[in-house]
């Protein structure tokens, strides 16, 4: 009988990484999946570690293989998840491993907020914040839960993790609650402050009666405080209009009322209303029209005892009694008359 025997020779190769994951940066609640392919002779062993600690498929981990791919799967990324991963294959014949780092970023935090404030109408107004976090992160500004936006009148900003907003010269309107929420994938954060802008009282408000010209008597009312203001003039409670004998006028502070060719029937008790949205005040001054000299006419003799103005042969116009009334606590006005 003839015995034979072969030698069955069989090649082994070793474990050799043919793909791996790069670095990773994910957000809080997100899910990282780690994956390479291998190859090499099989039966292969493959496990994960995280900071030289072995990882067990429990919990929050899952560990899968399929062929010759290899995944490590996250579910819900914490905090603690972040640090450097190793994955090591090996067979009879070797070994081969790879490392990766995973990055894991939380929702922003205020580090920094913004106080309540006031400023003054026309004032400059600015609200600043510090997050701990900007990767990802987005800004948006409310005021009484409506958005505001960047404009002319309103600059917005979010650089090395400070938000501003600022207002050049700020209104009555920029009055309200602000809200900064600061958002990234992980979640949101907001600070919140109120503002308010106060405007700026009426005061020294004065009337001046002068002649303008011939047969033409005007008054001025000059006043300061927050625009706009609102000035109006009446003649014994009667509003008077800009049209026939009337002529009025306003340029920034100071308001004009003209009467042309004055004669008695203008005589009377003249206002002049002022108001903005502090308050509202009105002076007052009597107005008695005497007369229209003629050319060439004498001028009546003006008693020594009590002398009375002149107005350049014009008009005789008793000395006006000025009245002060107040309808606001916030509002000071005098009258003068001269």
């Amino acid at each position: 009988m003839l015995c034979m025997s072969y030698l069955l020779s069989i090649e082994m190769y070793p474990p050799v990484f043919v793909s791996k994951p790069e670095p990773m940066t994910l957000f809080v609640g997100k899910q990282a999946v780690l994956q390479c392919s291998l190859t090499g002779s099989s039966p292969m062993e493959v496990v994960w570690h995280k900071d030289n600690i072995a990882i067990t498929s429990e919990g929050n981990y899952v560990i899968k293989s399929e062929k010759n791919k290899y995944s490590l799967h996250i579910k819900s990324l914490e905090l603690t998840d972040q640090g450097v991963y190793l994955c090591k294959a090996s067979n009879s014949v070797g070994t081969a491993t790879f490392t990766t780092e995973l990055t894991v970023i939380r929702k922003p935090s205020f580090v920094r907020t913004f106080e309540p404030t006031s400023a003054a109408v026309n004032d400059p107004l600015k609200l600043e914040c510090q997050v701990d976090e900007d990767t990802g992160v987005t800004v948006t500004w409310t005021r009484d839960g409506k958005k505001v936006h960047l404009s002319m009148d309103c600059k917005i900003s979010f650089e090395d993790k400070v938000a501003v907003l600022e207002i050049p010269k700020s209104k009555l309107k920029d009055s309200g609650k602000y809200v900064c929420t600061a958002t990234n994938e992980a979640g949101s954060s907001s600070c919140e402050a109120v503002v308010t802008v106060q405007g700026k009282n009426l005061k020294n408000c004065t009337m001046l009666v002068k002649k303008r010209d011939e047969n033409n008597i005007e008054m001025e009312c000059h006043m300061t405080g927050s625009a706009p203001i609102k000035v109006t003039w009446s003649k014994d409670h009667k509003d008077i209009r800009s049209g026939g004998n009337y002529k009025i006028s306003c340029v920034e502070n100071t308001a004009h009322l003209t009467i042309l060719k004055a004669d008695k029937g203008d005589t009377g008790k003249y206002f002049c209303h002022a108001s903005n949205d502090m308050g509202k005040d009105s002076c007052s001054t009597d107005i008695s029209v005497k007369g229209i000299l003629k050319p060439g006419a004498a001028k009546p003799e003006t008693p020594a005892a009590a002398p009375t103005k002149k107005l350049d042969n014009l008009f005789f116009i008793e000395e006006p009694k000025s009245m002060h009334v107040t309808e606001s606590k916030n509002i000071k006005v005098e009258s003068r008359n001269i």
